[in-house]
């Protein structure tokens, strides 16, 4: 592997597909929403993402890919596009959980905050929630404040400091962000994986890959494959 690895990272975990290429310094993406062919769209903008880059796929060092939580078709195409590009190319994988990917972005857009609530709207009821403290200026990578949750659309018990909220949650449950004390709340904040290719560098450097075969998805809901067999 070089010094300056080339990662490939790849999201469709909520029905936005995003693609980014990082070669060295210079990160480039493309973005298309679609909920059919996700994982024709994937591939063909990973493809011309390379051409452009003026590198094959075997010029890629390692892929970064969201594990999830978020929609089940998703999560699938998304891990399953990773572990077959991986496998393909004998490649390590760098698994990256979407709500983090989506603190990622609301940092890159607006740092000010000590943090950011994601919630992304679950179905059911439900939200997927997680808490993600900013770092120092310095550093890269947002830090998970505790576990991720499934549960009802309300806001938890904030850690102290100025937290902001982001993710679809706040959308399909505008509520969540009454009386919360949150900064700002942008709902229409997407899981941009373009934002989290540093995080996927510093993850790589650190040793957290793993082989493709490991990658496992995450869902945080188990009793949907129960519900759609009554």
């Amino acid at each position: 592997m070089t010094a300056s690895p080339v990662i490939l990272g790849i999201d469709a975990t909520t029905g936005v597909c995003t693609v980014a290429l990082a070669v060295g310094d210079t990160i480039i993406t493309r973005t298309t929403r679609q909920r059919q062919g996700q994982t024709r769209a994937v591939l063909a903008a990973a493809d011309a993402l390379l051409a452009e880059a003026g590198l094959g796929r075997t010029g890629v060092d390692a892929v970064a890919c969201t594990r999830g939580p978020g929609g089940f078709t998703g999560v699938r195409v998304t891990t399953g596009v990773g572990q077959g590009l991986a496998l393909g190319l004998d490649r390590p994988v760098v698994a990256l959980s979407t709500l983090q990917v989506v603190a990622e972005t609301a940092w890159r857009n607006d740092p000010t905050p000590t943090g950011t609530l994601v919630l992304l709207d679950a179905r059911m009821g439900e939200v997927y929630g997680g808490l993600f403290r900013h770092p120092p200026t310095a550093e890269p990578g947002t830090l998970p404040v505790g576990d991720e949750w499934l549960g009802a659309p309300v806001c938890p018990p904030l850690p102290a400091g100025q937290w902001s909220g982001a993710g679809s949650g706040f959308a399909a449950w505008p509520a969540i962000a009454d009386g919360a004390g949150l900064s700002a709340v942008n709902a229409d904040c997407d899981p941009d994986i373009a934002a989290a290719m540093p995080l996927a560098r510093q993850r790589l450097a650190a040793g957290e890959a793993v082989a493709a075969a490991a990658l496992e998805p995450v869902y945080l809901r188990n009793r949907v494959t129960h519900a759609q067999k009554r």
